[in-house]
C-alpha cells in the first residue's frame, strides 16, 4: 500500500513539475523627465516603448 501511495506520488510531482508555466510580465521601470519633457532612464536601462504605447525603461540585456 505504502509503495502504491509513493508511486502516485511521485507520478503526480512529476507531472506537476512538466506543468505548462506562465511566461513571467516584465518589470519596467518609470523614466524621469527632464523641463523639455524629455525621458531618460537610469544606467542599465533603455527607453522602450509597451505595447499599450507608454514610454518605459526597460533593462538592458547581455
Amino acid at each position: 500500500m505504502k509503495l502504491k501511495l509513493a508511486a502516485v506520488g511521485a507520478f503526480a510531482l512529476i507531472l506537476t513539475a512538466c506543468a505548462q508555466q506562465e511566461e513571467p510580465t516584465p518589470v519596467y521601470v518609470q523614466p524621469s523627465y527632464d523641463k523639455a519633457g524629455t525621458p531618460s532612464c537610469p544606467g542599465g536601462y533603455q527607453l522602450a516603448t509597451t505595447e499599450a504605447g507608454q514610454t518605459v525603461c526597460d533593462p538592458i540585456t547581455q
